[in-house]
């Protein structure tokens, strides 16, 4: 498997199964993207068994999960998880899901004044 090993495989709040692999791990702290998530990768998988989770109306395979931490780096208060969504078909013609995360960042996200 070499590059695209799965590093993880954890679920969702929803159930469903989602993976990391090495090359999409090397791709995100990558010097050029975002080297800071790799002291953080605990919280990315967090983020993806608890956050929010919400589809994006222009591609449908993808989903954008959420959750917010207190002690990110800088002034950022989330981290955010691109997961693309997918299914292989197997020999015998059946159907297995192929969710991965895509990549994934820091972020500060307003919150709403809850009073």
């Amino acid at each position: 498997m070499g590059e695209n090993q799965k590093r993880w495989t954890v679920r969702d709040r929803y159930g469903n199964v989602i993976y990391l692999t090495e090359e999409r791990w090397k791709h995100i702290t990558d010097t050029m993207n975002h080297p800071e998530m790799v002291e953080y990768e605990e919280y990315l998988k967090k983020t993806i068994q608890i956050g929010r989770r919400r589809q994006e109306p222009l591609n449908p395979r993808k989903y954008r999960y959420q959750h917010f931490f207190d002690n990110l780096p800088d002034y950022s208060n989330a981290v955010v998880a691109i997961v693309l969504y997918g299914f292989d078909i197997k020999e015998d013609g059946t159907a297995s899901s192929n969710n991965f995360v895509a990549t994934a960042f820091f972020k500060h996200i307003m919150v709403k004044d809850q009073r």
